[in-house]
């Protein structure tokens, strides 16, 4: 997340819709010297956060001042086709291992394809990924873009329509990004869901359910 007093806006870093690009363009921008950023301990308790990826709810609960300075601010995310996500999920999770290993499933794509559904069918759990800072990819999209099963952000942009930016105001701050899948390697076109299998897709079609409601995806 970077919050601009300034500017008076709030980008909320949804992972894996070209956030680090976002980032990286904001980050002149930002007020708060970095402080909605990497993981970091946040009660007592010492819970561990992924400060890049807050959401609305963790910004209440943890950081109420700040919650409260940026309600009249522009608040804006981008979401992303929740199959192709959660398949850049996975490489991105893939970098907790060595990069040898990263390595060897990214230059094989069936190995690939066969870690993500595995990964789904068998790690995909909602109260993991909504405690585990380390799953924070996963993270259901609403997550983000919601707060207390209302619209928090003002704008919602979808990753894959470039139009989206150029007719919204926040095109003023993100000058000349583009339409931003910006995978690598085998899945630089686009990942391909059908090759997760029937079983895999079952489940992340019910993981992510209110997100393809939500944002207007298609359920395969």
């Amino acid at each position: 997340m970077i919050v601009s007093d300034t500017e008076k806006f709030v980008f909320i870093h949804n992972p894996k819709c070209a956030g680090m690009s976002c980032h990286n363009t904001l980050l002149p921008y930002d007020t708060r010297d970095n402080l909605f950023f990497e993981w970091r301990p946040v009660n007592d308790a010492g819970k561990i956060l992924d400060l890049a990826h807050i959401t609305p709810f963790q910004m209440r609960r943890f950081f109420p001042k700040a919650f409260e300075e940026v309600q009249g601010y522009l608040k804006f995310v981008f979401v992303r086709d929740p199959y192709q996500r959660f398949m850049s999920a996975v490489s991105q999770h893939l970098k907790l291992g060595t990069g040898h290993m990263r390595n060897a499933i990214l230059s094989d794509p069936e190995a690939f394809y066969r870690v993500a559904a595995a990964f789904a069918l068998q790690a995909l759990k909602l109260h993991a990924v909504e405690n585990d800072h380390k799953l924070v990819h996963f993270r259901p999209q609403v997550h983000f873009a919601n707060l207390d099963g209302a619209r928090w952000a003002d704008e919602v942009l979808k990753l894959e329509q470039a139009g989206s930016l150029a007719a919204s105001p926040v095109s003023r701050w993100l000058p000349g990004m583009a339409e931003a899948n910006r995978t690598g390697g085998f899945a630089a076109q686009g990942y391909e869901p059908e090759r997760l299998g029937e079983a895999a897709l079952a489940v992340l079609s019910a993981f992510y359910a209110r997100d393809f409601e939500t944002f207007g995806y298609d359920r395969r």
